[in-house]
């Protein structure tokens, strides 16, 4: 059975937060270097490219988000495809599935999202993230309010049901 989900790649979002302060910084040191000519070359040349990776790093960012990942269980493995690689668990070597709930403040609202943790082979974890929230009509959408979802509508805590079914088969 599949199940696709909005996934977040973790390291995506700390290249989103790290990159424009090491840019600020390099724009700083790029105004402050005046006299020195080839040291201005190197930070102005440090500037572009951290304003590069920036771009990239955001291109990347809502490109993942868009495509997000996909749980596929069968009778004996778990596969995960993301954007950022794949990974297969055997059912048998999955030790626990935990699943919580937790909200976010997104800019003015909260936001509802529940978490997947999948511990495998003696203390290796992956982690899988996905919206557990709606928003309701026209101006629900235009005041950003969400409401959270049942746990039985939710895609992860479907995966987790499933996959814990399967962890009971066997």
């Amino acid at each position: 059975m599949k199940f696709k989900i909005r996934n977040e790649f973790f390291p995506l979002k700390i290249c989103c937060g790290v990159l424009p302060v090491l840019w600020f910084f390099s724009l700083v040191a790029t105004t402050l270097t005046v006299e020195n000519i080839a040291l201005r070359g190197i930070t102005l040349a440090i500037c572009v490219s951290l304003l590069i990776l920036l771009f990239l790093s955001m291109i990347l960012f809502f490109v993942d988000k868009a495509i997000g990942a996909v749980i596929e269980v069968d009778d004996t493995t778990v596969k995960v495809t993301q954007l950022f690689g794949r990974k297969k668990i055997a059912i048998k070597d999955i030790d626990d599935i935990e699943i919580e709930d937790y909200q976010r403040r997104v800019i003015r609202s909260l936001e509802y999202r529940m978490k997947m943790t999948i511990l495998y082979g003696g203390g290796k974890k992956l982690v899988l993230t996905d919206n557990a929230s709606e928003i309701k009509g026209i101006l629900a959408f235009l005041t950003a309010e969400r409401t959270p979802l049942p746990d039985q509508e939710v895609t992860v805590c479907k995966a987790c049901k499933y996959i814990g079914s399967k962890m009971e088969q066997d």
